[in-house]
């Protein structure tokens, strides 16, 4: 598996869990768009604090940098109603299981999807305090296996709010 293919797998699972990541940083191009599922108990403890956060990705197998960390700006309205965690409540077409748990502090996602004849089966867990820091823990199995590729995957989100929006210019 090449480079861009662990990248463009990095990016789906970050998509699938950090419904910031459907915003853009300023001057920066945008991400994917989130299509997480997430029940509404969640509450305003497991909820981001509106402003500019800071997504620091590494993942077996890559270097250190490989991943550079993204900046994203979520105001109120990307947090309200869960939509940052849920995706607007949308699951794709191409997942047959989309389960996501909000208990004891934590957020667990489970989802099987498919593209192209590869079956990827997605296993996340987000904790921590998430007004100011959470961490996101991915493993992404693919069948059949990538060559060349670590399978499973094993990949590490960090958030950390960095302080209020910078304004528009």
């Amino acid at each position: 598996m090449t480079r861009a293919t662990l990248l463009t797998a990095g990016c789906a699972a970050l998509a699938l869990t950090l419904g910031a990541c459907s915003k853009q940083a300023e001057d920066k191009a945008p991400a994917a768009e989130a299509p997480a599922s997430a029940t509404a108990t969640a509450g305003a403890a497991m909820k981001p604090t509106p402003g500019r956060w800071k997504m620091t990705t590494t993942m077996d197998g890559l270097p250190a940098g490989a991943m550079p960390a993204i900046e994203v700006c979520l105001t109120a309205d990307d947090l309200k109603d869960d939509a940052w965690a849920t995706g607007a409540g949308k699951r794709p077409d191409n997942c047959s299981k989309m389960e996501t748990k909000v208990a004891g502090g934590r957020v667990t996602t489970h989802a099987v999807c498919a593209s192209e004849g590869v079956t990827t089966t997605m296993d996340m867990t987000a904790s921590g305090a998430f007004g100011k820091r959470y961490t996101v823990e991915t493993v992404m199995k693919m069948d059949p296996a990538a060559p060349g590729a670590p399978n499973p995957m094993k990949m590490s989100v960090v958030a950390e709010r960095l302080g209020d929006c910078q304004a528009a210019k």
